[in-house]
This record gives C-alpha cells, structure tokens and sequence, in this order.
C-alpha cells in the first residue's frame, strides 16, 4: 500500500510539473455567408521570408458541391501560400469530404521546387473566395501586431 501511494505521488508530481502539449487551437471561422462557412487555423499560419503566408483553411458547404468526376462533397481543406498587399494565392493542395467525413478526394502537397514557379492568383473578384481571403489576411495582420 505504501509503495502504491508512492508511485502515485510520484504520477502526480510528473503531470503537474511537466511542460503542457502543444494543443491545437480550435479554427475559428473568418467568412460566413450564404451555403459557404470558412475557418482558418490561425495558430499553425506561418510567415515566410518573401512576406506571404503559409496557410490552412477549412470551407464547409451547406449543400453538396460536385467535382469534375460528379462525386459530391460537403468540406474541402485548402492548404495555400497567400500574399496580402494585393490579395494573391498560390493554392497548394485541397482534399475534399463527403458528409460525415468521409475522403472524396485527397490532395497531395506540390514538390517544394515547383512551388517557385507556380503562379500567383487574385481571386475572382466579388466571390466568396475574394472575401474569404480578405478576411484571412486580415485575420493574420491583427495576430503580427498582436505578436509585437
């Protein structure tokens, strides 16, 4: 008994005083608008050197999307590089979900030497995307100033 109290103890102690998980933070949503909900992962966007930003993005939709191949989708995630000052994009890989989660289509990330040469999108103007994007770099500008 005694030893059982002991190792107890001793568990005890190793938890309170060992350093917390990173945990990830929950997304919070940046655009909402008719059909379309966008959420961003604000905690793992990271600032690259050229000044753009390494970004994912969660869009769920309230009525099934199709891809070329007609198979339905309700969530896409969209890993992007993106530029503020003008909005541009360079959308990296995207992977589509069916309602309930299932994979529809999974993405896979570009070869790190071809991303240089991809190019820059503005997206369409006045579309959901357009706005989504404001609000993200607007988003990443209030946690850089935060971060100062």
């Amino acid at each position: 008994m005694k030893r059982f109290c002991h190792t107890l103890i001793a568990v005890a102690i190793v938890i309170i005083f060992s350093p917390p998980l990173k945990a990830q933070g929950a997304w919070p949503t940046i655009y909402n608008a008719d059909g379309v909900s966008v959420a961003l992962d604000l905690a793992g966007a990271e600032r690259n050197a050229d000044g753009s930003y390494l970004t994912r993005t969660r869009w769920d939709y309230s009525d099934p999307r199709h891809l070329e191949s007609k198979r339905p989708y309700t969530q896409m995630t969209e890993t992007a590089l993106v530029k503020c000052a003008p909005v541009r994009v360079k959308r990296l890989t995207e992977s589509f979900y069916a309602e309930g989660g299932a994979v529809v289509r999974e993405g896979s990330m570009p070869n790190p030497g071809e991303v240089q040469y991809m190019t820059w999108d503005r997206p369409k103007a006045r579309s959901d995307g357009a706005r989504a994007f404001a609000n993200i770099c607007a988003e990443l500008a209030k946690k850089a100033k935060a971060r100062r």
